[in-house]
């Protein structure tokens, strides 16, 4: 799958991996989960039955706009700001290097 951008999950400025967080079972953690392996439309499902908080939505605005759908992005991006965050995590993304 052809995405603008990867979504990069930092703790402590420690980039996470998917080891990072294969012991955890709720949902918001399976979807971080599923982000860091690159499987965002699995990623998705995870994050709607995650609970209501910044980094659910703007997980979900990333997805969106990674894949190119950007007013979906937006409607997610907005609703990030209405909840507080709830982990110690720093949501950053990256531009995949384009080998020649």
């Amino acid at each position: 799958m052809r995405v603008k951008f990867r979504i990069v999950i930092y703790q402590e400025g420690k980039k996470l991996t998917r080891e990072d967080l294969k012991d955890k079972r709720e949902p918001l953690l399976i979807g971080i989960r599923y982000v860091l392996e690159f499987k965002y439309l699995e990623a998705t499902k995870w994050l709607m039955l995650a609970e209501d908080s910044y980094e659910k939505y703007l997980l979900l605005g990333l997805i969106n706009e990674a894949l190119g759908q950007e007013a979906q992005a937006r409607e997610f991006l907005e609703e990030a700001s209405k909840y507080p965050k709830i982990t110690p995590y720093t949501i950053k993304t990256e531009i995949p290097k384009v080998s020649s």
